[in-house]
């Protein structure tokens, strides 16, 4: 099993947290004649194992995180930084499920979940049904169409600058406009004051 390539491809997507390197695990497995469910076990175990690793770093990184924020004055009272952890401890176990399918989120997220949440259980259960979910979307689609989802997702890869600049678009048209509505509705409260 460690000769083959759905093995190094499956610790390498878990390690990544890389869709294309799991979808290419799932095809090799079947190109190699290997199991789907072995694919899915070293998908789910790698992805598990080094978010749980994260999360235990979160937990050590706490003390550090704390520090930092009462030398900035930035008290863990304060309305923002509540808003911030309430926010995942409201929503922690659908986010702890989902983070791994967001870009960008996948590395970061334990570390802010580990600082946050005082337990352990909890993440690691709902952690664990995300990797399975996580790695039987991905090791299923290579296993069973790997060559067409290859090819969709080096299409998406391809326009994913246009994309996310398109998203950051509308996310600064969004925000210029909140600015300027609130600085006209408080230009008329002043306004109707002075009067």
């Amino acid at each position: 099993m460690f000769a083959t390539h759905y093995f190094w491809l499956a610790l390498g997507a878990s390690a990544l947290n890389s869709a294309i390197l799991a979808v290419s695990a799932g095809f090799a497995a079947k190109t190699d004649g290997g199991s789907l469910l072995v694919v899915l076990l070293l998908l789910t175990i790698g992805s598990h194992i080094l978010s749980f690793l994260y999360f235990l770093s979160g937990k050590g990184i706490e003390v550090l995180v704390h520090r930092f924020i009462d030398k900035h004055h930035v008290h863990p009272e304060s309305a923002r930084f509540q808003k911030v952890t309430g926010y995942i401890e409201k929503y922690g176990p659908l986010y702890i499920f989902m983070y791994r399918f967001i870009p960008g989120l996948r590395f970061v997220s334990p570390y802010i979940i580990g600082m946050s949440t005082p337990r352990y259980w909890p993440f690691f259960i709902v952690d664990w049904f995300g990797a399975l979910a996580w790695a039987a979307a991905f090791g299923v689609l290579g296993f069973l169409f790997g060559t067409a989802t290859i090819r969709v997702m080096d299409d998406f890869s391809d326009y994913a600058t246009q994309i996310f600049a398109g998203i950051g678009a509308v996310v600064v048209t969004f925000v210029t406009v909140r600015f300027v509505m609130r600085r006209r509705h408080r230009h008329h409260a002043e306004l109707g004051g002075a009067e």
